[in-house]
């Protein structure tokens, strides 16, 4: 019998581990760990692209709302729609390239900037541009003051109060309540013989009334159209102090383009003597882009940007970062029912693969171009039924001139900051909105896309 005590014994009571099972456990623990740690990677990383995609949704909210603000308020100060709203770059103006260039899936396109740089339109994505008195106050006029013939280099002048205190009057700056003269004169604070900045005086005596007074029953909305003229500020504006403007030039090239009434007609209309002012404030001329800057040599960060005119180039600025496309469509009447509607006979019926009632994915169906694959821009002459006073519209009848464009409808994509290679979601690989041709970034990305439709305050239908 062996005592408890023995060598043997105690041998075996101090036995552990061999060094083939610490390293089978040390192998078995490491894969576990790896294992942890990609779960871990894994949420890191997702975590941070649904971050970048939630900022990236942020900034383009910001772009939306600042888009919604210009193209709501287009037309402001008394613009034809067809210069308030462009679709392609006007025919004659300098700042964007080419000249008369679609803004419809773009290819080649520059902004020029104040500085003289080019910036490239992303090849395939849609551009708009807008106008109107935009951001700052729109200032009301009676027969005192103005800026009368306006026409040439005039002053132009703007009292405080206008009206009679016996039937109504009208405040244009009040210190304590309605500061417009101290607005107008902050927002001017750039003008410079090098930077103008535009200003539209809007006739107060005469006013078309073509559409409407032939036509449409009696208490449909009627859309007067007053002349108007444009001219050049190059000093900022002194009405808190002095109550004018300053000199505005109605002459020049830039002015009597945007008195034409089609950015498509060669040549321009030089301003016509006004006696009596209506309204005048300074006129915005805001383009909206995709680009990207020129130290993003691979183009993975393309983005929003607003440009503003000043003179013939543009002062450009980042609205929204990783915005990868932008698609517009216009909302455009041509039926005359005083509405943008779903085309809904022949080949164009609601069906489960096209089930909205107010706008369709088949081309043709509906009165919005271009939202759908195969569609063509709309040209300019389609958003306003030409002015029958025109010299080159002689041929169109009287009962016409009527705003047909009521509505504009904007898609923004934006992207996660980052690819992530593990990504295998909807949109990873890219996504496509109405007709974009634009090529997606490459790389697996989160992306979301935002839509929205603005109704066009100065020109939808009022009835």
């Amino acid at each position: 019998m062996t005592h408890p005590h023995s060598p043997r014994v105690r041998r075996s009571s101090e036995s552990g581990f061999t060094l083939v099972e610490m390293i089978v456990v040390t192998l078995l623990l490491m894969i576990a760990m790896v294992g942890l740690l990609a779960v871990f990677d894994a949420s890191a990383r997702i975590n941070k692209n649904e971050t970048d995609v939630a900022d990236a949704q942020g900034s383009v909210r910001y772009g939306i709302y600042q888009m919604t603000r210009a193209i709501r308020m287009a037309g402001v100060g008394g613009l034809y729609v067809t210069e308030a709203v462009l679709n392609h770059a006007d025919i004659a103006l300098p700042g964007i390239l080419p000249n008369g260039a679609s803004y419809d899936n773009v290819a080649g396109m520059t902004v020029t900037d104040v500085h003289g740089y080019n910036w490239p339109v992303r090849t395939g994505t849609d551009m708009i541009e807008v106008r109107g008195v935009l951001f700052s106050p729109l200032i009301a006029f009676d027969e005192q003051s103005g800026c009368a013939p306006c026409i040439g280099s005039v002053p132009l002048n703007a009292l405080p109060i206008i009206g009679n205190p016996l039937i109504g009057e009208h405040e244009n700056n009040d210190a304590a309540t309605r500061p417009q003269f101290a607005a107008i004169d902050a927002y001017t604070q750039g003008a410079s013989a090098t930077l103008p900045m535009l200003v539209i005086v809007q006739d107060g005596k005469n006013e078309l009334h073509a559409c409407g007074d032939v036509g449409p029953p009696i208490g449909l909305q009627r859309y007067p159209q007053a002349p108007y003229n444009v001219g050049l500020i190059t000093n900022p504006t002194n009405l808190a102090g002095g109550n004018t403007f300053g000199n505005v030039d109605f002459g020049g090239t830039i002015g009597p383009r945007i008195n034409t009434e089609l950015p498509s007609d060669p040549g321009s209309i030089s301003a016509t003597p006004i006696s009596v002012l209506k309204r005048a404030g300074i006129l915005d001329d805001v383009v909206f882009f995709i680009t990207t800057d020129p130290a993003d040599t691979n183009g993975i960060h393309p983005y929003l940007a607003q440009g503003v005119r000043r003179g013939n180039a543009f002062d450009v600025s980042r609205l929204a970062d990783d915005v990868e496309d932008m698609q517009v469509a216009y909302g455009i009447d041509g039926n005359g029912d005083s509405a943008v509607t779903r085309l809904t006979t022949g080949g164009c019926a609601i069906n489960a693969n096209d089930p909205d009632p107010n706008f369709s994915t088949t081309a043709g169906c509906d009165e919005w171009y271009p939202n759908a694959v195969g569609e063509g821009p709309p040209v300019d002459s389609q958003f306003q039924e030409q002015n029958p006073f025109n010299p080159s519209h002689s041929g169109n009848p009287l009962a016409i001139h009527c705003p047909r464009l009521h509505a504009v409808m904007i898609s923004l994509l934006a992207k996660a900051r980052d690819s992530d290679p593990t990504y295998r979601g909807p949109a990873a690989q890219g996504y496509k909105t109405m007709n974009s041709t634009a090529t997606p970034v490459t790389g697996n990305f989160r992306r979301r896309i935002q839509t929205l439709k603005i109704n066009l305050r100065n020109y939808a239908y009022q009835g």
